[in-house]
């Protein structure tokens, strides 16, 4: 396997930059997820990896060796595409051992169906890319990846055309194969979910810049700015904007108290950390939607329209009802108008 290393990466074209000053160290048989939006970079990063892309400026070093000129069939990187890449031509067990074609491997068949046996496609062999399911052409691309034992796999939004459940089986497949073979992986990814389910540790990414480096957890807890904060999180952040003066966040007669933090700030909340109280933010219930084990409600307050989130099958409220929302400060974030968190800052509802 192999530690990998970025060190202040830059891969620009004669109109735009796709990455910008990137440095970042992989360690050996991690798993981590370049996260973001479309066109965040995530995607030419992965594909410099790979050696496809040159870097621009920066190196890319494996186990301490700088690897720029060096060309990708040298680099032992397997990669799983989103559109899978198979032959159409060939069966599935040719497909898997494609990778060996160029190797003095007299193993190379029992190779290739041990590798079918651990993605559970063994008795698909001889059947062709026309004749899988989208789950079964995903675990013989998979195959495929590992069956060269490589040191780096690099995974291309794999999962995006698979249905929800497929995903999440997935999901777990893919994380089990990596830890049984102690796989160094990067998974390029949009879907947050799958960065926070699958990772040992989240990059997000936005304009080709990395944003934050992370546990799930703490990007999710803690994120440093506003956009980290944002795109991470299901429902999403409640985001209320306004201008403090003398402590306070004021709107329609009513104010929020705030610690540590002046001017122009975004105050964020999880859903999940809103709770209807006897003191607090009033409002409306406009919508109430369940969600199996939990149900999302939709408050408009004077600070906006506010959502939370509470464990249950049966809705508490109906629409039209008078409630009121609070939460407790140390589950409050504030962001600075440029959207980086104020360290320390905290709401108290005070209204």
């Amino acid at each position: 396997m192999a530690k990998v290393e970025l060190r202040n990466v830059t891969k620009a074209w004669d109109k735009a930059t796709a990455v910008k000053d990137m440095s970042l160290v992989i360690e050996d048989g991690e798993f981590v997820s370049l996260l973001g939006p479309s066109g965040c970079g995530k995607s030419t990063t992965l594909l410099m990896l790979a050696g496809i892309y040159l870097p621009t400026k920066g190196d890319i070093l494996f186990d301490g060796a700088i690897i720029n000129e060096v060309e990708a069939r040298e680099r032992n990187v397997s990669i799983v595409f989103q559109s899978y890449a198979l032959y159409p031509n060939m069966t599935a067990l040719q497909n898997i051992m494609f990778p060996l074609r160029f190797q003095p491997n007299s193993r190379g068949e029992a190779l290739a169906r041990d590798m079918a046996d651990l993605v559970q496609v063994g008795e698909l062999l001889e059947r062709k890319p026309s004749e899988l399911s989208g789950g079964q052409q995903q675990r013989v691309a998979l195959a495929r990846a590992l069956v060269k034992s490589p040191n780096l796999l690099l995974l291309d939004e794999p999962l995006s055309n698979l249905d929800a459940s497929l995903r999440l089986t997935m999901r777990a497949e893919i994380k089990r194969i990596t830890r049984k073979f102690n796989l160094t992986t990067v998974l390029v990814t949009h879907d947050q979910l799958e960065a926070t389910t699958m990772s040992d540790r989240v990059i997000v990414m936005n304009e080709g810049q990395i944003q934050q480096i992370g546990t799930p957890e703490s990007l999710y807890a803690q994120p440093n700015t506003l956009f980290v904060g944002s795109f991470i999180g299901s429902p999403p952040l409640n985001l209320i904007k306004g201008t403090v003066q003398n402590g306070r966040l004021s709107k329609d007669n009513l104010f929020l108290q705030i610690h540590d933090a002046d001017g122009e700030i975004t105050l964020g909340i999880r859903p999940e950390n809103l709770v209807v109280a006897e003191t607090g933010i009033p409002g409306e219930v406009s919508h109430v939607e369940p969600m199996g084990r939990e149900v999302l409600t939709t408050v408009n307050t004077a600070f906006g329209e506010l959502w939370f989130l509470e464990a249950g099958v049966q809705p508490r409220w109906e629409m039209g009802n008078q409630i009121k929302l609070n939460c407790q400060p140390e589950n409050t974030l504030v962001f600075d108008r440029t959207g980086i968190r104020i360290q320390g800052a905290i709401a108290k509802f005070d209204t």
